[in-house]
Formats: C-alpha cells, sequence, structure tokens
C-alpha cells in the first residue's frame, strides 16, 4: 500500500543489566526508611515496559501487510504500521500518528458511531484488547490478560461489546470471545471447544477448531468467520480454511464456502447483503465478493498481497480491510 509521505518515530531500546555493590558506614535519613511495596505495585513493576533510550525517525510513503479500516461517515482511513496506528483523509494528504510509542500497536477498529477505536495493544506488558477515542486519546484496556494471545477484534452492532479470536491453549488455536467495552472476563461464544486432556493422560488430544477473523452482521445475529480444524502443521493439504455462519440465536454453524484455495478474513457490506472474503488461487492470493442472498460470486480483485494461512497466523490470515 502506498501513502503520503508519512513521519514514523521508533524508539530504540537497549537493556542494560547493572550490579553495584556500594559499602557506606551506618547512614540513615529520618523519615526514608523503606516501606514494603504492594502487591499491586510489585505486579505493575512486574508489567512496567522497557523505556526507550534513542528515537529514530525517518519519512516513508509505503508499508506492507497494514490493517485498516474506514470510518462509517467514509473520511478517514485508520491503519497500522510498524506497531504504531496512523489517521489519514481518505482523499490523501498527511498521515498522523494516533498511537504508538515502545508498545507495538495494531489491528484498529472504528466503532459503529466512529467515537470510538479497537486495537491490540501491548503497552500494559502483555497483549490486549484496548479501546481509545477516535483520536487516540483516553486508551482503556479491555482485557488485563498476561499469557493470552488475542487477532482481530471487531464491534458488535451496537458499539457495546468487542468481538476478538483469544488464545490461550498450548497448542496454538484460537476461540471467539465477547467482552463489555467496559471490561470484565468475557464469554465464549460459538460452538464449544472439546476439552484438552488432563495432564499425564495418554489420551490423544481431539481437535479443536482455530476461528479467526469474527465479523457481526447489522442485526446481531449472525458471526461470520475463517476456521481452521487444528493448529499449524507442517506441508498442510489445501483448503485449509472456510468461512461458517454462526446463528447467535439457534446455535447453528454453516459453512457457506468451499473455496480449493481457502476463504479468509470475511468482510461484510454495510448492508450486510455481500460478503468478501480471501482465497488463493494460483500463486496470488486476491478477494471474492458473494452476494449473500442469491450466492453469486465473482472476483473483486486479484491479487492483493500475501496470505499466512501456512504459518501460526498470529496475525490472522491476511490484514484488516473494510467496505464501503
Amino acid at each position: 500500500m502506498r501513502m503520503p509521505g508519512i513521519r514514523l518515530f521508533r524508539t530504540m531500546t537497549f537493556l542494560l543489566l547493572v550490579v553495584t555493590m556500594t559499602s557506606l558506614p551506618g547512614f540513615r535519613v529520618s523519615g526514608q526508611e523503606p516501606k514494603p511495596e504492594s502487591r499491586a505495585e510489585e505486579k505493575k513493576k512486574e508489567e512496567l515496559p522497557l523505556k526507550p533510550t534513542e528515537k529514530v525517525e525517518f519519512t516513508t510513503d509505503e508499508g506492507t501487510w497494514m490493517s485498516l479500516d474506514v470510518s462509517p461517515d467514509g473520511q478517514t482511513i485508520i491503519f497500522d504500521l510498524l506497531g504504531d496506528i496512523y489517521a489519514l483523509p481518505i482523499t490523501g494528504g498527511e498521515a498522523k500518528r494516533l498511537l504508538g510509542g515502545m508498545s507495538f500497536e495494531s489491528q484498529p477498529k472504528f466503532s459503529p458511531d466512529g467515537k470510538k477505536i479497537v486495537f491490540l495493544s501491548d503497552r500494559s506488558g502483555a497483549e490486549n484488547v484496548w479501546v481509545a477515542e477516535a483520536d487516540g486519546s483516553d486508551p482503556k484496556p479491555v482485557t488485563k490478560g498476561r499469557n493470552q494471545m488475542f487477532v482481530s477484534p471487531t464491534w458488535t452492532p451496537d458499539g457495546r461489546y468487542i468481538v476478538v479470536s483469544r488464545s490461550t491453549d498450548p497448542i496454538g488455536t484460537f476461540s471467539l470471545w465477547m467482552y463489555h467495552i467496559e471490561g470484565g472476563t468475557g464469554v465464549q461464544i460459538g460452538p464449544p471447544d472439546p476439552p484438552l486432556p488432563e495432564p499425564g493422560s495418554q489420551e490423544p488430544a481431539r481437535p479443536r477448531q482455530n476461528k479467526m477473523g469474527a465479523v457481526v452482521s447489522p442485526d446481531g445475529r449472525y458471526l461470520y468467520y475463517s476456521v481452521r480444524t487444528g493448529a499449524f502443521t507442517y506441508n498442510a493439504m489445501f483448503p485449509l480454511w472456510q468461512i461458517v455462519r454462526f446463528d447467535r440465536e439457534t446455535g447453528e454453524t454453516t459453512t457457506i464456502t468451499n473455496a480449493q484455495g481457502s476463504a479468509m478474513r470475511p468482510v461484510l457490506s454495510p448492508d450486510g447483503k455481500k460478503l468478501v472474503y480471501a482465497t488463493r488461487y494460483e500463486t496470488g492470493t486476491g478477494l471474492r465478493v458473494r452476494d449473500l442472498e442469491t450466492g453469486e460470486e465473482r472476483w473483486l480483485i486479484y491479487p492483493v498481497t500475501r496470505d499466512d494461512q501456512e504459518s501460526r497466523a498470529t496475525r490472522d490470515t491476511m490484514p484488516g480491510y473494510a467496505s464501503l
């Protein structure tokens, strides 16, 4: 993707371990006795990110594998680039950095009313889901995990909840979770996964589904997402991923694609009548659009960028894109 010149500010950190041994005669300042730290203070210190020691500045007009979204009014593009999040007028111009610094911020999405954005960030010391105002101000954590991975957060139509793929299991599969924007433990949505064997058990693990890139229908009833049975394996046979539709009212799951090059990263049109998805064909990956009422399909654009379906897809199988 090419864009007007963007000035990037990235920081470089050098970790220096210093061991100092000091021997001083009895020296005490009245009222300066060290106080034991509370557990909350200890935890905060444990999660404190490294501090920058040097700033590197450069300008670029292009990037690769950037996730983007368009504001509901169609006026602004937000995108991630090298761990920062920028806003750019859709007509062109100068990009403005909204979020960045030492933390790695990615996969921004506008709320339905355009007033907020959801994104992923490790600014707390671990990757979590965050929400901020549309201009990047007042960022707040939605999740507060320490050993979890998140992929492709999106909004419910009412703007009250976030749907995101989350992984905590040792085999690296992702399941779908929904969180209120004010936080909380969240609830798992979609078909339940089979339990993992008990530690020390000789029972083989039953295949678990990998669920990524969810999008919610405008009426809130359906979830569309890409599914792969099992986690990463070498030399896997195609197709690996297909798009399914989960009915939140009935609990039914329906596979709606049968693409030989896999079907990934679904995006709905604003009216919910068309669905765009990525698929690989020959040596490239492009986007196809399907009419959900008639079932008719056609190529929208080919090729676009490489997909990531044969790896662990820790940033989803395709970068985020938007439909106007």
